[in-house]
């Protein structure tokens, strides 16, 4: 029913060698190790320090449909310096006649050697579980098995082994004990059965893969001889009439069918949801934004700065824009006087330090500006006055770079929390990893996302290498150039030397779909949200209104020097201020003086 086998004999040869190094190479240990890993794979195998001598099972079968499966394994070891343990490969994964696949169910109940309670671990895998009986691998004990013979045993438990065929029942045991190591080893397999059993008839003509005989009325003894290891035997059908066991219900019925779809079920799961992630986010960049009028909540709640830097979609020549129209905005807030609009402008009346301290009238007056603005104001503050006056163009010169990060915070405010991206990347995460633990990838899983990583890390720093030339400590420049390419060395060794089953391919294609589709919505999340999308929108269409083509607020003082800096920043400043010296004539406004602006 089971397979003994040495799964991970490499790690003994890791663990020896690395017990080898001296104390005094401790600080070159990562490239050590990674070096050591080349070389794994001319370590020792199970065939060199373990043989298997016989394997003998026992299998009870109930009425209810489950097994009770005891198994001792003959083992003789032959190298005192050995991996310490044998892993028991138990299937759980089974195959009907009609080709569907099915779940066994499977519960441990002990693990000995020679008699005593052994150390275990269990590890998954598509076809079942992979049970490590031995000595524990630690850090300050040895792992190895004495050599001589010793005695493996396994007892555990086995359901779901009978299946309804018109009106029989078939009881169906794989004989799996024909892949134990081995072609020395006899095998044997005990099988007490319910009475009213009869072997299959097509078990009987098909050619004898091993012997079969009752040794008992109710018993059968299944012989393997010595020298047919290592290959996939037919499995054992007996026939029972409807009735001999108990009736399944629904509910159990329904627990076989979640457990038969349940890999398959996560496994298209988490392509899914990237799938849908992408197409709704797809559709709402395609979709325009519904504003058909100018939205003047909006236009208060942006800088003038932001606005230029919308209009123009990000481009270098929004930073001059943008400086420009934070300028006018703090001309017509009254916190300075310009001479003019322009770059040979020149400010003065600044708003004083002591208005904007703590407890001061004008401090509320100056935070209610955007963070943008202040900035501005805070460079022009800074440039060397030529008696009252200080050139606008220095301070923009200077103010660059600052301001860029400064409008690009404010825009990410306005993003909010992108909940729905991280629920979409942390539930594919999840499925990844539920998929990858109960098919037993998740170790070559985690070394596929390494090497991605490593990469992502790897170009970054070729792209950005000024980010790689300030100064950085011994340990930095030690984990950059050291540690992280022999991170990747160690996991192409992994990926290189871990077998994959046919069972598994499925599965592990299935894996990669799951990075992939995390990547995509990590791609897809940098895109522009709904809301910002409509700010953009709504600049284009004030745009528009400057320049008189659609209808919007009511023009007046007030209004021309609200939407003054939005002006600037959209670059109509000269069509607004022409529209607005209409309206003066209409309204028989003969001048117009307003106290922000000096003379030249």
């Amino acid at each position: 029913m089971a397979s003994v086998s040495l799964l991970k004999s490499d790690f003994l040869c890791f663990k020896l060698l690395y017990e080898s190094s001296s104390r005094t190479l401790r600080l070159l240990a990562t490239p050590i190790l990674c070096a050591m890993m080349v070389v794994l794979t001319s370590c020792s195998n199970f065939d060199r320090e373990f043989t298997v001598r016989s394997a003998n099972s026992t299998v009870e079968i109930y009425t209810d449909g489950t097994a009770f499966v005891s198994e001792f394994f003959d083992i003789a070891v032959k190298q005192s310096v050995n991996y310490g343990g044998v892993y028991v490969d138990i299937p759980q994964r089974f195959t009907d006649a009609s080709g569907g696949v099915h779940w066994r169910d499977f519960e441990l109940a002990a693990a000995r050697r020679d008699g005593r309670d052994e150390y275990y671990s269990r590890e998954n895998n598509v076809p079942g579980y992979a049970i490590y009986i031995g000595e524990e691998h630690c850090k300050d004990c040895s792992a190895n098995l004495p050599t001589g013979l010793t005695k493996i045993q396994i007892a555990y438990w086995l359901g779901r082994l009978v299946r309804q065929e018109g009106d029989r029942e078939v009881l169906f045991l794989p004989a799996y004990m024909g892949r134990v190591h081995g072609q020395a080893a006899k095998k044997t397999l005990t099988l007490k059965l319910p009475p009213g059993g009869t072997i299959r008839p097509s078990q009987q003509d098909r050619e004898a893969a091993y012997d079969i005989m009752r040794s008992a009325p109710n018993e059968i003894l299944v012989s393997i001889p010595a020298g047919k290891g290592d290959r996939a035997l037919p499995d054992i059908e007996i026939e029972y009439p409807a009735g001999t066991f108990v009736t399944i219900t629904s509910g159990k019925r329904v627990e076989w069918w979640l457990s038969d779809h349940f890999l398959p079920f996560i496994s298209i799961l988490g392509p899914l949801i990237a799938g849908l992630f992408v197409l709704f986010r797809w559709q709402g960049w395609r979709s325009p934004a519904s504003l058909i009028a100018v939205d003047i909540k909006m236009t208060k709640n942006i800088s003038p700065a932001l606005a230029a830097y919308l209009f123009r979609n990000w481009k270098k020549d929004a930073a001059k824009a943008a400086f420009m129209a934070s300028v006018c905005q703090l001309a017509v807030k009254r916190m300075l006087r310009i001479s003019s609009l322009d770059e040979d402008a020149e400010a003065s009346s600044l708003f004083p330090k002591q208005e904007r301290k703590k407890g001061k009238p004008g401090r509320s007056r100056w935070y209610a500006l955007p963070a943008a603005t202040r900035l501005v104001f805070g460079h022009i503050e800074g440039q060397r006055p030529a008696g009252d006056r200080r050139r606008v163009v220095l301070a923009r010169r200077a103010s660059r770079d600052e301001l860029h990060k400064a409008v690009a915070g404010e825009y990410l405010k306005f993003r909010g929390k992108d909940r729905w991206s991280s629920v979409a990347i942390f539930s594919i995460l999840v499925m990844g990893i539920v998929l990858a633990w109960f098919s037993g990838l998740l170790l070559l899983s985690t070394a596929i996302c390494g090497i991605l990583l490593l990469s992502l890390i790897a170009v970054m720093a070729f792209l950005h290498p000024e980010r790689l030339s300030g100064q950085t400590d011994a340990r930095q420049a030690f984990t950059f150039f050291v540690t992280f390419p022999g991170l990747a060395i160690v996991a192409l060794v992994y990926i290189g030397t871990t077998e994959v089953i046919s069972e598994q391919w499925p599965y592990l294609m299935a894996i990669l779909l799951h990075i992939a589709g995390i990547i995509a919505v990590l791609a897809t999340s940098r895109r522009p949200t709904p809301k910002q999308r409509q700010m953009r929108s709504n600049m284009l269409i004030l745009e528009r209104y400057f320049r008189g083509e659609i209808d919007g607020p009511v023009m007046s003082v007030e209004c021309y020097e609200h939407y003054l800096p939005f002006a600037v920043a959209l670059d109509v400043e000269q069509r607004w201020t022409e529209r607005f010296n209409l309206w003066r004539e209409s309204e028989k406004m003969e001048t117009y003086a307003p106290d922000w602006r000096s003379s030249s």
